[in-house]
């Protein structure tokens, strides 16, 4: 198995956001992610990103191209593609691959559907999606579990590589210090949800591998200018 992980972007966001228990007004540079896998002959993603610069400026994203640097490691056909929730820096490039298979939570599904891109919209119609009331087991390998403490239908995908147990948090955790340190995220709809994945995947001692941390792209191998080699 490989795992890479993409910044498509970096800002900065208050450390309240990030962490519940802070009250200072400091902000935190974070990068904008997502990961690739291949496992067992398939081309696997978790989050797709965005790519609107209007959303960008909005937010106060620095964007990077990384279409080059992408199309290097995934360079013809994505086989699925894991939604952690429906926010837009994690759901709005999904019209990018049309023949994938989409894992999502129904719950954010549902709400996509009333309420979101209706680009996205058109993509999530497609026969090709499953949509996962609490646990979904893909390849014997990932296990997508609904939390719904950061959105209400939020969630995370559990696997193990050379026995080490790993989590792929989406925003239930915003930076690696979320669940090595326990302190819940500040941006939640359920924090009693939220605080207990933490407290579960901390005692489980799973290594976290969540979206926003800039850490991530400093601590693991380079392999171009934003693209990192996590295994």
């Amino acid at each position: 198995m490989q795992l890479y992980a993409v910044k498509f972007g970096e800002s900065l966001l208050g450390a309240k956001y990030i962490f519940r228990d802070e009250t200072s007004e400091d902000l935190i540079k974070i990068s904008w992610s997502y990961y690739i896998a291949k496992y067992n002959n398939k081309t696997i993603l978790f989050d797709v990103g965005f790519r609107d610069p209007i959303i960008a400026n909005q937010w106060g994203i620095e964007l990077c191209n990384v279409d080059d640097e992408v199309n290097k490691i995934i360079p013809n056909h994505v086989d699925v593609i894991f939604i952690t929730h429906n926010h837009f820096d994690h759901i709005d490039n999904i019209d990018l691959f049309p023949d994938a298979q989409i894992i999502i939570s129904y719950s954010d599904y549902l709400h996509t559907m009333e309420s979101g891109n209706p680009i996205v919209q058109e993509r999530l119609r497609k026969e090709n999606v499953v949509k996962v009331n609490d646990t979904y087991l893909f390849d014997n390998k990932f296990r997508f579990k609904v939390v719904g403490g950061h959105t209400v239908g939020s969630s995370v995908i559990y696997f193990e590589h050379n026995n080490k147990d790993y989590v792929i948090t989406g925003d239930e955790c915003y930076i690696r210090d979320n669940l090595t340190q326990k302190r819940p995220i500040g941006v939640y709809s359920s924090s009693e949800n939220n605080a207990a994945f933490i407290n579960e995947a901390s005692e489980k001692g799973c290594i976290p591998l969540p979206y926003h941390d800039i850490t991530i792209f400093q601590t693991h191998t380079k392999v171009s200018d934003n693209i990192v080699q996590i295994f």
